[in-house]
């Protein structure tokens, strides 16, 4: 199995359902002042906006490949 081939796979599985559910909680969670303010609220809320832009860094690093 090739590495676009894993990356196709990962995007056809559950990946994103699982990733919105993830961002709801977080911005849910965000809601109360009280977990606002911890570092492992500012950690999960920063992979939760980050993982996005990666993803999209490397489906277009390797959809610019040449077909082998």
């Amino acid at each position: 199995m090739s590495f676009s081939s894993y990356l196709a796979a990962i995007a056809d599985s559950d990946l994103f359902g699982l990733l919105a559910a993830y961002c709801l909680f977080i911005a849910l969670v965000g809601l109360l002042e009280r977990y606002r303010s911890t570092r492992t609220y500012r950690v999960m809320a920063f992979f939760g906006l980050m993982i996005l832009p990666v993803l999209h860094g490397l489906g277009t690093y390797f959809l610019n490949q040449a077909p082998a």
